[in-house]
C-alpha cells in the first residue's frame, strides 16, 4: 500500500478496535478502561556509556503479562500469559549522537545515508538513529554494556500488564500519541521526529515511542509459529532462520489501526538498512549470548554507504536471483458454474454476512495483465499511455509505476485507473470481474481465507510487504513468481502484487442486500451525502504487510480517478460462450 495513504481502510479500527473490543480471550479490558497498568509503578535509571553520556532507562519489574494476539495475525496467537524477570529498558530509541560515540569509539560501524537516513544530517542529533542493521543494533548494544530486548521484553516494556492493546491504552492511534504514517509519512514531517515526541503515547513503565518513529529490533529469530511452541517463562527464540524481528511500526507506514499493535510481528533479513528501522537497548542481570548462527550472516557491504544500494549488494550477497524475463502468456481459466463461500466472519463488517452464491461459468486471466500486454492496447490505439507517477514525495518511488521501465514487460501494469483498467479488457474483447467472480477464483468453493490456503500471508506464497515492499526488492514482481500461491483453479497473484479493480461499485454493505446469484453492483449509492462512493479493490499489494489485507475476502473501497499509484492494476474476465 503506498505509505502516505489511508485507502478508506479505516474499517478496519471498527473491526479489531471497536466491535471486537476484547483483547483476548479473558476479555482483560475494552477500549477506554482502566485494567489495572496505571498502578504499574514508573522508575528510572540512568545508565551511562562508555563515551560517558548518561541514557535513561525504565523498570520493567518481575512478573506475569499478556503477550500476543488472539484476533489478529496467525503469526501473534495464541493471546496468553508469560512470567519475566526484571529488567531495564532504554527509555526512549538510540540516537544519532549516542551511536556516533560509538562510531568514534572505533565498536561499531555507520550506518547507512541517503534519502530519509538520519545519519551525518544537520539537526537530527536527538532523532533516532536509523538506517541500521541488526548486526549494526547489537553491537551498539554491546558496546554499551546492554543487548538487544527478547521479543517478550520488547512487548511487556509497550503494553504493560494488563493487554492493552497499545502502550497508551485501548484507543486507535492517532498522532498526538505516535509518530505513524496517519494521514501523512511521519504525522506529516516525512521522517522521523526527536526521540520522546510524543509523550502522550508513553507505555505503562515510562518508555516512549515503542509505537512509531522507527520500527525496532529485537534479539528474537522470527519463526511465524513460534508462539504456539515457546517457553512462557523468559522466552526467546534462538532457531536458525534467515529473519529477525522488528517491533513497534514506524513514521513510514500509514494504516497504524493494525500495524501499530504493541502484539504485531514484522519479519525481516538481519541484513538490511532502511530508514524506517533502529533500535533500543535492554540492561538485566540476565545477559544473553548472541543469537547469532550459521545461517545469519553480515556480507561485507558497508562500502556502499547509500541505503538503497547497500540493500542492493546485500541482497545479491545473499543469492538473490534475477527477474525471470519470459513472455507470460493470455491464457485464460475456466471457472466453472456452481456455488461458493462468499464474505468472511474473521474480516470487516462489510464482508458479511457469509453466504452461499452461485455463479455461471466465467472465464478468468490466469495472470494480472502485463506492461507488454498493455502496450498492445497502445498500439492498436484502443489505450492511452499511463500517466507519469504524480506527486512523488521520495525519489526512490519514481520509478515504481512499471510503464517505462526496462526490463519490466511481464510485470503487472500498474499505476492504473478504473476506466483504463475497464478500456483495456473492452479492446482486449473481455471485460472485469465481479467481485464474486473475482472471490470464487481466489478462494475456490469452500472459503479458503487466502488463495493458497489458511497459512499466513508471506512470500512464500505472494508478493507482500514481508521484509520490506516486494518481498525486499522493492518493486512489484513478473506476474506469476509465486506458483505455490495460486488458487485453487490455478490463477495465480490473487493475492499480492498488485491490488485489482474489478467491475463494482463499492457499497459497505451491500452483501446484506445482494442477490444470491451472478451478483453485481453496478449502481454508484453514495454512502455519505454528496460524496461518489469508489469502485472495489481486491487483493493487497506488493507494499501490503498486514495479513487481514491479503485474504481473499477482503474489499476495498478506492476512487476510481485516483492519480497514478503503484499499487493498483488489474485482470480481466470474459462470459464463457
Amino acid at each position: 500500500m503506498r505509505k502516505d495513504r489511508l485507502f478508506l481502510y479505516l474499517t478496519v479500527v471498527c473491526a479489531f478496535i471497536g466491535s471486537c473490543r476484547k483483547a483476548g480471550p479473558s476479555g482483560p479490558g475494552q477500549v477506554g478502561e482502566n485494567t489495572g497498568n496505571t498502578n504499574l509503578q514508573i522508575e528510572f535509571l540512568t545508565d551511562v556509556l562508555p563515551s560517558g553520556d548518561g541514557v535513561q532507562m525504565v523498570l520493567v519489574s518481575e512478573g506475569l503479562f499478556w503477550m500476543g494476539a488472539d484476533d489478529t495475525e496467525r503469526e501473534s496467537q495464541p493471546f496468553r500469559r508469560v512470567l519475566l524477570d526484571k529488567y531495564y529498558i532504554d527509555r526512549y530509541e538510540v540516537t544519532v549522537a549516542q551511536f556516533r560515540a560509538c562510531v568514534s569509539n572505533g565498536q561499531c560501524t555507520a550506518p547507512a545515508s541517503g534519502e530519509d537516513c538520519n545519519w551525518d544530517v544537520s539537526g537530527r542529533d536527538d532523532h533516532p538513529v536509523n538506517c541500521v542493521s541488526w548486526f549494526d543494533a547489537q553491537r551498539f548494544c554491546n558496546w554499551a554494556g546492554k543487548r538487544l530486548p527478547t521479543e517478550a521484553e520488547w512487548e511487556k516494556a509497550a503494553r504493560g500488564t494488563a493487554g492493552h492493546l497499545f502502550p497508551w491504552g485501548m484507543e486507535p492511534p492517532d498522532c498526538e500519541r505516535a509518530v505513524t504514517g496517519w494521514g501523512s509519512l511521519g504525522c506529516g514531517e516525512q521522517g522521523t521526529w526527536p526521540v520522546g515526541s510524543k509523550p502522550a503515547g508513553e507505555s505503562p513503565y515510562g518508555a516512549q515511542d515503542m509505537i512509531g518513529n522507527v520500527w525496532e529490533w529485537v534479539a528474537d529469530a522470527y519463526e511465524v509459529d513460534y508462539y504456539r511452541r515457546s517457553s512462557v517463562i523468559n522466552p526467546i527464540n534462538r532457531a536458525q532462520t534467515d529473519h529477525r524481528v522488528l517491533r513497534g511500526n514506524s513514521w513510514y507506514y500509514s494504516y497504524p489501526p493494525l500495524v501499530s499493535l504493541a502484539s504485531n510481528r514484522f519479519r525481516f533479513r538481519p541484513a538490511r538498512w532502511y530508514p524506517y528501522i533502529g533500535f533500543r537497548c535492554v540492561k538485566s542481570d540476565r545477559p544473553m549470548a548472541s543469537t547469532l548462527n550459521d545461517r545469519t550472516f553480515e556480507p561485507p557491504v558497508h562500502h556502499h554507504q547509500n541505503w538503497i544500494e547497500r540493500n542492493l549488494a546485500a541482497r545479491r550477497s545473499e543469492g538473490e536471483e534475477l527477474f525471470d524475463g519470459r513472455p507470460r502468456s493470455d491464457d485464460m481459466i475456466r471457472i466453472p458454474d456452481g456455488a461458493f463461500i462468499m464474505g468472511s466472519k474473521q474480516g470487516e463488517s462489510d464482508e458479511v454476512p457469509v453466504r452461499s452464491v452461485y455463479l455461471k461459468a466465467f472465464d478468468i486471466d490466469k495472470y494480472e495483465v502485463t506492461v507488454a500486454q498493455y502496450q498492445k492496447c497502445i498500439a492498436d490505439g484502443g489505450c492511452a499511455r499511463p500517466e507519469p507517477l504524480m506527486g512523488v514525495l521520495h525519489s526512490y518511488e519514481t520509478n515504481l509505476c512499471n510503464w517505462g521501465q526496462p526490463d519490466r514487460d511481464n510485470h503487472p501494469i500498474n499505476c492504473m485507473r478504473w476506466q483504463e483498467a475497464d478500456v483495456y479488457c473492452r479492446w482486449a474483447g473481455k471485460r472485469l470481474p465481479t467481485e464474486a467472480e473475482w472471490e470464487k477464483a481466489a478462494r475456490g468453493i469452500y472459503g479458503r481465507r487466502f488463495p493458497w490456503g489458511n497459512d499466513q500471508a508471506n512470500c512464500d506464497w505472494a508478493i507482500v510487504d514481508d521484509g520490506g515492499d516486494g518481498c525486499g526488492r522493492e518493486s512489484t514482481w513478473p506476474v506469476g513468481s509465486k506458483p505455490q500461491g495460486a488458487s485453487p483453479y490455478g490463477v495465480m497473484d490473487m493475492s499480492g502484487n498488485v491490488w485489482e479493480w474489478v467491475a463494482d461499485w463499492y457499497t459497505h454493505g451491500y452483501y446484506k442486500q445482494a442477490p444470491n446469484t451472478n451478483p453485481y453492483n453496478g449502481q454508484a449509492v453514495p454512502t455519505v451525502p454528496g460524496r461518489i462512493p469508489g469502485r472495489v479493490l481486491r487483493g493487497g499489494s506488493w507494499a501490503d504487510q498486514t495479513e487481514i489485507i491479503h485474504r481473499a475476502a477482503n474489499r476495498l473501497e478506492y476512487d476510481p480517478d485516483t492519480p497514478p499509484d503503484y499499487t493498483v492494476g488489474f485482470r480481466c474476465a470474459r462470459d464463457t460462450e
